[in-house]
This record gives C-alpha cells, structure tokens and sequence, in this order.
C-alpha cells in the first residue's frame, strides 16, 4: 500500500532545522517535524484528512497524474 497514492513526496528542511514533507503535485498540503520520519508521518495523517473533507463533500479525491495514465 501506497500511504500518498503515488505522489511524490519532496522533503526539505528550513533554516531552523525543522523538516518539511509535501506533495510536489499539490504543495499545498504539507507536515512539518523534528525529524523527517515525523514530518512524512504527520503529511500521511494530513492527507488522509484532506481525502476525508474531498469524499465528505462528494468531490473527486486528486489523482496523481502517474496513476491517471
């Protein structure tokens, strides 16, 4: 099972030393963390939430454009 259904997943860190985990195709939905096994855990815990909010108000849940093909 893939926890980001084929997104790729860019992880940065800031000039603080925090950890920055996002979806390249829909930066908009990032996690941050200490380390970066906390800010991938935290993107998969919000991107489970975002397709809940898609499906609860009947809205397609974005498809990662390597899957549509």
């Amino acid at each position: 099972m893939n926890d980001f259904d084929g997104f790729t997943i860019q992880l940065l860190i800031d000039e603080d030393g925090d950890w920055l985990a996002h979806f390249v195709e829909l930066p908009n939905i990032s996690a941050g963390g200490d380390t970066p096994e906390e800010a991938l855990a935290e993107l998969r815990l919000a991107w489970q939430l975002v397709k809940e909010s898609y499906q609860k108000h009947g809205e397609p849940v974005p498809i990662a454009f390597k899957q549509a093909a």
